[in-house]
């Protein structure tokens, strides 16, 4: 193989391990490492986005892979939801949850334009061979 793989290229994808990077070490942390619940579905969550955006290039259609990044952007906001209730139960404080807040915003509207992007060339052939 030449190069890195086509979505290694997109910007929503290193925010994307970037977010999750930043969550994973945030599981870390004794309240929410205890709750292994807890952490198991922010850590599913986190790591789902980057996972969607992967999985859907390699599929062979736009309209595929728009429904890919549809679901990494579910579970962006599935994320937000469980940093929310971290902050709420005060395992994360205000200003950090701010600071995710914000990246998931970005990474939201950068997934919302690619998805777009992709279905407004829902008529190209497939990329298979």
């Amino acid at each position: 193989m030449s190069g890195p793989l086509p979505y290694r290229k997109l910007e929503v994808w290193h925010l994307a391990q970037d977010l999750a990077e930043q969550v994973l070490l945030v599981a870390r942390r004794r309240h929410i490492k205890e709750e292994e619940w807890f952490r198991d579905q922010i850590c599913g969550a986190a790591m789902s986005v980057s996972a969607n955006i992967a999985e859907g290039n390699g599929r062979s259609t736009p309209l595929d892979y728009a429904s890919f990044v549809d679901r990494a952007r579910s579970s962006l906001f599935e994320l937000d939801c469980w940093l929310d209730m971290a902050r709420r139960l005060s395992w994360i404080q205000q200003a950090e949850y701010d600071r995710f807040a914000e990246r998931i915003d970005r990474l939201s509207a950068g997934l919302f334009q690619l998805a777009r992007s992709l279905r407004s060339r829902r008529n190209l052939p497939s990329r298979d061979p």
